[in-house]
C-alpha cells in the first residue's frame, strides 16, 4: 500500500508541474484533479437535466450510455476530492473525417465533490485519441486484460452544477492514457486510466 501511495504522489507531482502557474482572477477556484488506476462501471443514474438531454441529442449518436466511474485526487495535495461519473455517446467515430487511426466521441461527466456537483460535457466528437506504439507506451495491467494504450483527451464546457458550483460557467479539459483490451474486458474494453488529468475553470456569469 505504501508503494502505491508513493507512486500516486509522484504521478500527481509530475502532472501538477504541467499546469499553468498563474491564473486569471476569475479562475482562482479552478479544479485540477487526477486519477490513475483500474476503472469500474458507472452505476449512477443518468442526470435528468436539460443539459444532459441536449448534449445527447447534439451528439447525433443512437445511444448515450454510462461508461466508467472513479475517485479523483487533488493534483497539488494528493487528497481525494470526490468521484467522477462518465457517460459516452456511442458508437465511436473514426476513419473518414478524422486522422487515420483516431477514435472520437462525445462525453458527459459529473464530478461529485465536497460542497456540490459540477457537470461538464464535450462538443460532438470532442473526446479523441489514437493508439500508441506499444514499444513507446506498453500497456499497464496486462493481468487485467489490457493489450493496447490510447493517448488522448477532450475539451468542453461546464454544463451546470449544484451547491457551491451552482451557476458556474466556463470550460474544462482532460488528458489521459487509456488502457484497452477486448470488448468483454474491463468496462466495455476500458481497463484503466493512466494520468487522467482534469482541469475545470469557472469564469463567472
Amino acid at each position: 500500500m505504501k508503494t502505491t501511495h508513493t507512486w500516486l504522489a509522484a504521478a500527481i507531482c509530475a502532472l501538477a508541474a504541467t499546469l499553468p502557474t498563474t491564473a486569471a482572477a476569475d479562475d482562482d477556484d479552478a479544479i485540477s484533479v487526477v486519477y490513475s488506476g483500474p476503472v469500474t462501471a458507472n452505476t449512477r443514474a443518468a442526470p435528468t437535466t436539460t443539459a444532459f438531454a441536449d448534449w445527447c441529442a447534439a451528439s447525433g449518436a443512437p445511444a448515450c450510455l454510462p461508461t466508467t466511474q472513479f475517485p479523483v485526487f487533488d493534483t497539488h495535495t494528493g487528497k481525494r476530492k470526490g468521484m467522477a461519473y462518465i457517460w459516452g455517446a456511442f458508437p465511436f467515430n473514426g476513419g473518414t473525417g478524422f486522422y487515420a487511426g483516431s477514435i472520437c466521441f462525445s462525453e458527459f461527466m459529473v464530478f461529485a465533490l465536497e460542497g456540490g456537483e459540477v457537470h461538464v460535457h464535450t462538443a460532438k466528437n470532442g473526446t479523441c485519441g489514437a493508439f500508441m506504439d506499444p514499444a513507446l507506451k506498453p500497456p499497464l495491467h496486462p493481468e487485467l486484460g489490457a493489450t493496447a494504450v490510447i493517448a488522448g483527451g477532450g475539451d468542453g464546457v461546464i454544463a451546470g452544477g449544484t451547491g457551491r458550483f451552482k451557476g458556474w460557467k466556463g470550460t474544462f479539459t482532460d488528458r489521459v492514457f487509456v488502457g484497452f483490451g477486448a470488448p468483454n474486458s474491463g468496462v466495455g474494453g476500458i481497463i484503466y486510466y493512466d494520468q487522467l488529468l482534469f482541469r475545470i475553470s469557472p469564469k463567472g456569469d
